[in-house]
């Protein structure tokens, strides 16, 4: 849904949402950059 994507700030596609923040936007996270940001939380 774009008015749900833009609500969250993100201006370009794809984005990763976690615990109700924007952790990624605008790229493809490796695996390694992945697995640290989803350990982190």
């Amino acid at each position: 849904d774009p008015g749900e994507i833009a609500s969250w700030g993100v201006m370009s596609t794809p984005a990763l949402v976690v615990d109700d923040g924007v952790v990624v936007s605008g790229r493809v996270p490796s695996a390694d950059e992945l697995s640290d940001l989803l350990s982190d939380r």
